[in-house]
C-alpha cells in the first residue's frame, strides 16, 4: 500500500507514523461530500472508521483538517492548504494505476454516440495482428466530456474536433491522437419544418432557429431528436450522428460552409502506457489514406 510519512509539527511533537493511501482517499472524498454519511457510502466504509481515519490523519498533521458542528463538515484552512497540495498528486497515482492495469489488461475507450463505429477498423486491425490487449469500448455521457480520462477511468477516448462551440479549442492536459473518422456536416430538424423541403442549408439559413446545445439543452441523443421532433428547433451536427440516431419526425439535412467533423483519439498527457501508443498507431493505419471524407 501507498504509504507519506508526515514530518514533525511546528511544536516539535514527533509525527512519524505513516499515513496509508486509503486514509488520504477518505480525506479526498469528504472533502468533496463535506459528509461522513455519503462520504462513508461511496468508500464502502463505516461511518466511524472514516472519522478514524480523518482522526487520525490530524494527529499525524498536528492540526485540525475540517470543522465540525452539528448542521455541517467544512474544511480548515489548513484542510484547504492540504487538498490542493495532495490533489495533483494523487491524480498522478490514480493515472499510474490505470497505465498499469492497461498494460495488465488492455485498453478502455471512450466515445460519445455518434462514433460508436469509428474504431471499428482499428479494433479489427488489432485483432488482426493478435496484440496481447483487448479493447473494451464505454459511452460517454454529454455532460461530462473529459471527466472519465480525467479521473484515469479510462485509458483513451474519441471526441470530436472541433470541440463543442463552447469550447472549441483542445484542453492543454489532453493529447490529440490520430483522426479515426472524418463526417460532413448535417442540421437535424423537424420534417414538417418550413425549412425541412431543402435539399441543403447554411448557417445563415438557421440564423432564426433556436439551435439546440447537448449538456445546456439536453443531456442525450434521445432527448435531441425528442426535441427537434417537435418543432421550432434545430441541432447541427455530423453524418455520424445520422448514421447511429433516428427519429420517424426528424431528418438530416446537409449543412453547407461548415469544416467536417472529425472523430479524433486522444488520451492524457501523464499517460505512459505504450498499449496506448500503440493502438494509437493501428489507428492511424487502419484506414487507408486520410480519414473518409464520404461518411
Amino acid at each position: 500500500m501507498h504509504q507519506i510519512r508526515s514530518s514533525e509539527d511546528k511544536a516539535g511533537i514527533r509525527q512519524d507514523a505513516p499515513i496509508d493511501f486509503g486514509a488520504l482517499r477518505v480525506f479526498l472524498t469528504l472533502s468533496e461530500e463535506l459528509h461522513f454519511g455519503r462520504t462513508a457510502e461511496r468508500l464502502s466504509l463505516s461511518q466511524p472508521r472514516v472519522s478514524q481515519l480523518i482522526r487520525e490523519m490530524e494527529r499525524h498533521i498536528g492540526g485540525e483538517l475540517f470543522r465540525r458542528t452539528s448542521r455541517r463538515v467544512r474544511l480548515t484552512p489548513l484542510g484547504d492548504e492540504l487538498l490542493r497540495d495532495i490533489t495533483p498528486a494523487v491524480q498522478r497515482i490514480d493515472r499510474a494505476v490505470v497505465s498499469a492495469r492497461a498494460s495488465a489488461q488492455g485498453l478502455r475507450i471512450g466515445f460519445l454516440g455518434p462514433f460508436a463505429s469509428s474504431l471499428d477498423a482499428a479494433i479489427g486491425e488489432s485483432r488482426s495482428r493478435r496484440t496481447e490487449f483487448a479493447v473494451t469500448m464505454v459511452q460517454l455521457p454529454w455532460t461530462d466530456l473529459f471527466g472519465a480520462l480525467r479521473r484515469g477511468e479510462l485509458d483513451m477516448q474519441v471526441s470530436q474536433r472541433p470541440m463543442l462551440p463552447d469550447d472549441p479549442e483542445l484542453p492543454d492536459d489532453l493529447v490529440a491522437g490520430p483522426i479515426v473518422g472524418r463526417y460532413r456536416r448535417v442540421a437535424a430538424i423537424a420534417r414538417d419544418h418550413p425549412l425541412a423541403a431543402r435539399a441543403e442549408l447554411t448557417p445563415a439559413d438557421l440564423a432564426d432557429v433556436p439551435v439546440l446545445r447537448f449538456a445546456t439543452d439536453v443531456r442525450t441523443e434521445s432527448e435531441m431528436l425528442s426535441t427537434v421532433a417537435q418543432g421550432g428547433t434545430a441541432y447541427l451536427t455530423s453524418t455520424a450522428m445520422a448514421a447511429h440516431f433516428a427519429h420517424p419526425r426528424v431528418i438530416y439535412i446537409p449543412l453547407r460552409g461548415m469544416p467536417p467533423a472529425d472523430a479524433m483519439l486522444l488520451w492524457h498527457k501523464d499517460c505512459r502506457s505504450a498499449k496506448v501508443r500503440a493502438f494509437a498507431e493501428i489507428a492511424r493505419t487502419a484506414l487507408p489514406g486520410s480519414p473518409a471524407g464520404g461518411h
